[in-house]
């Protein structure tokens, strides 16, 4: 390898490590933020929730439910670090938990998931990122599905530029017989200009079905 490969593979494995550390600091942030939270007074606390919160809806497609969770921000890079990892699953399952604790949510029993990336710019990116893991994971505890076998759900991922530029994910469920329709139905909503952000945003976004 000649200096300046070495330079350059040096430069990167730096800037992988800074990566890591901001995310784990961004999340450990984000539970230190919800700890104090709860100690505001009652009358100027909102409910304490992971930061970024996850956001759920559901609505009927037909006679099908879809159910949708929300995060802002582009699903972390895969590394391998335990810690990394670990605090990456952690929060998705944290997240996820809160939005629907206090909701009654029948599990499916074949389940199609769809995730949509959504992107603030057009720069090229791999969505072949094992961190959907994750994100897998989180349905399950939340009890969205029953299992997370191969034989029980189907996984599919689609990426978007984003029509208010700004990165999130988006995850559509749906019984798998309703597989196909729900997809063309997100991508009619995203062909007409329906804005997904707008979970952030309900009061500035209404959403439609």
């Amino acid at each position: 390898m000649s200096f300046m490969e070495q330079q350059e593979q040096k430069e990167v494995t730096d800037l992988e490590d800074m990566y890591r550390q901001s995310v784990m600091l961004s999340f450990n942030l984000g539970e230190v933020l919800s700890e104090r939270i709860q100690r505001l007074p009652e009358s100027t606390s909102p409910d304490p929730l992971a930061y970024p919160p996850c956001h759920y809806r559901t609505y009927m497609l037909d006679e099908y439910p879809v159910h949708q969770l929300s995060y802002q921000g582009m699903l972390p890079l895969y590394m391998k670090e335990k810690q990394y990892k670990n605090k990456v699953r952690d929060y998705y399952i944290r997240a996820t938990m809160e939005a629907t604790a206090r909701l009654d949510i029948p599990s499916l029993r074949s389940a199609f998931i769809y995730i949509g990336h959504f992107f603030e710019n057009l720069m090229i990116r791999d969505l072949d990122n094992r961190n959907r893991s994750f994100l897998i994971n989180a349905i399950r505890y939340a009890g969205f599905i029953e299992d997370d076998s191969w034989k029980e759900i189907e996984v599919m991922e689609s990426g978007f530029l984003d029509l208010a530029r700004k990165n999130h994910v988006q995850i559509f469920i749906t019984p798998s017989e309703n597989a196909m329709k729900m997809i063309e139905n997100v991508r009619r909503k995203y062909a007409s200009g329906h804005d997904f952000s707008g979970m952030f945003e309900p009061d500035n976004h209404p959403m439609r079905t």
